[in-house]
């Protein structure tokens, strides 16, 4: 039993130095058009959101906004020039990849709705730009990483997941256009225990967009959400 225990103790040391050497290479890249184009200073940070990037206009009463527009998640600022980085036996040129970024997106798009449609968000989902009180939030892909490091050896890819995923978004009024608030946010390897739902031990880039909507819901709802955390064993 005790060797066991001390086997189960080295693995768990083993999996937060490898997750460390690897979140490290994970800091957030130059931010693409899609946010360079608001001009807001992207170096700004929140301590209550857990994000590489968070920034809103306080002159802005949120309190006035009861509904929202979710955008469908869009590729069109993808750097799609980085997909030999997830080269593979499911992805063997440029088309693959592209194809495989847009059921991604497709798949965070139903995750935001789901967010979104939830009890405790704090506002009502809408389509109707013309409702008062409307906010349009926007989401861009702006990297995706499959698998990053094929290299890596068998025992440390057993025990953390490897994909890559970086995002840029907005929310700005719908009447007016005006800008409220911008996060940005890339994330890399962590940590990542067995469960049924996944046996592998490994966290696919959907579960990091899945994290990564709940979290913008979280967001807006600072009564529920004082500080809104990454999962337990999330990547820092």
């Amino acid at each position: 039993m005790k060797n066991l225990l001390r086997f189960l103790l080295s693995t768990f040391a083993l999996a937060n130095v490898c997750s460390c050497s690897l979140e490290q290479s994970t800091p957030y890249p130059d931010s693409t058009r899609f946010l360079k184009s608001t001009a807001v200073d992207l170096s700004k940070r929140s301590p209550r959101l857990p994000f590489q990037h968070a920034w809103h206009d306080p002159k802005i009463d949120i309190s006035r906004y009861h509904h929202i527009i979710v955008r469908s998640v869009s590729t069109s600022f993808l750097r799609t020039e980085l997909w030999e980085k997830s080269k593979g036996t499911e992805i063997t040129s440029k088309r693959d990849y592209i194809k495989r970024c847009t059921s991604l997106a497709k798949h965070w798009n139903s995750s935001l709705n789901q967010a979104f449609t939830s009890p405790i968000c704090i506002f009502y989902k809408t389509e109707d730009s013309l409702q008062p009180g409307t906010l349009i939030l926007e989401v861009a892909l702006t990297e995706v990483q499959f698998d990053p490091h094929p290299s890596t050896p068998r025992l440390v890819r057993s025990l953390i997941r490897l994909p890559l995923c970086a995002f840029e978004a907005r929310v700005t009024d719908a009447a007016t256009g005006h800008l409220i608030a911008t996060v940005a946010d890339r994330r890399g390897p962590d940590i990542q225990l067995s469960t049924p739902q996944n046996p592998n031990l490994k966290r696919s880039s959907e579960m990091i967009c899945d994290e990564w909507s709940e979290q913008l819901m979280q967001a807006s709802n600072k009564e529920l959400f004082p500080v809104v955390k990454r999962n337990w064993l999330s990547g820092l």
